[in-house]
């Protein structure tokens, strides 16, 4: 059986018609014809009734509509597989302030450096990372946690010291962080408990979130006060009127590159050596 007889029989079925079918489908009349006569002989059972001015499908010919299109589906699909062979295909997920701080900077390097590469990307927990990466779901994951898992290699791939900075419409300086306007960027129980002891005053703060997104989008129509990492908030000074207060020294959020250890061993290699 030809699938193509199928696809020319729901097209008849669609238009309700054999010469707009064999339009649509660039062959002739006589050739839709003949396919449909092929497939009425082949199931010994009549597809439409022809009328001088219509075309109705039989009882056979409804019966077969679910079944054609689910064999021109499966088709379509084994075309696709057969198609995508020959291309890698990389899956890498990161948390949501790892997309913001590294991710979101350089996927369009990693993806010129490998144009062949089909890139699939998302932004998920933590959590969800480590149990990805170990069921083998994923193949790369960036985070500012690391995992604590003796199957996995992790590689530091960036590092930048946090500072705190604020609205230029807020006149505290220093003591920008000691009032209720503080925005709570949730960077990390280590970094949490340092904080928490250079800004008492961060306990008050009306916003806690552990997306810089939120914290931004907030910050936008507040006047505020928050931590961020110099090398990220270069890029978002002028855009949010933001001002550095002082730099934390003893803080520096790094970002990591996570994947099994086998992985290294595979196509993935030189992947992983250019994001190091």
């Amino acid at each position: 059986m030809d699938i193509r007889f199928l696809i020319t029989f729901m097209e008849v079925a669609e238009t309700r018609h054999f010469g707009k079918a064999a339009e649509n489908l660039y062959l002739t009349q006589s050739a839709v014809s003949a396919r449909i006569k092929q497939l009425e002989e082949y199931f010994n059972s009549a597809l439409f009734v022809r009328n001088r001015n219509s075309l109705q499908l039989t009882a056979a010919g409804e019966k077969l509509i679910p079944y054609a299109e689910q064999l021109a589906k499966t088709l379509n699909q084994a075309r696709q597989a057969l198609s995508d062979e020959n291309v890698q295909q990389l899956s890498i997920a990161c948390t949501p302030n790892a997309w913001d701080v590294y991710l979101k900077q350089n996927l369009t390097g990693l993806k010129n450096a490998f144009p062949e590469v089909a890139i699939k990307a998302d932004v998920l927990t933590n959590e969800q990372l480590m149990r990805l990466v170990h069921e083998h779901a994923i193949d790369l994951a960036v985070t500012t946690i690391p995992f604590k898992s003796d199957d996995v290699e992790t590689i530091e791939l960036s590092s930048s010291k946090l500072a705190l900075y604020q609205t230029k419409s807020l006149d505290m300086l220093d003591k920008a962080a000691d009032n209720s306007q503080f925005i709570y960027m949730d960077w990390g129980k280590k970094y949490n408990e340092k904080i928490d002891k250079l800004y008492p005053g961060s306990r008050q703060a009306k916003l806690r979130t552990s997306s810089l997104q939120v914290a931004l989008e907030y910050l936008a129509d507040n006047a505020g006060a928050m931590i961020l990492p110099e090398e990220f908030a270069q890029s978002i000074l002028k855009q949010y009127e933001l001002s550095k207060v002082s730099t934390l020294d003893s803080l520096e959020v790094k970002c990591y590159l996570i994947y099994l250890k086998e992985a290294r061993e595979t196509w993935l290699g030189e992947l992983i050596e250019f994001l190091e």
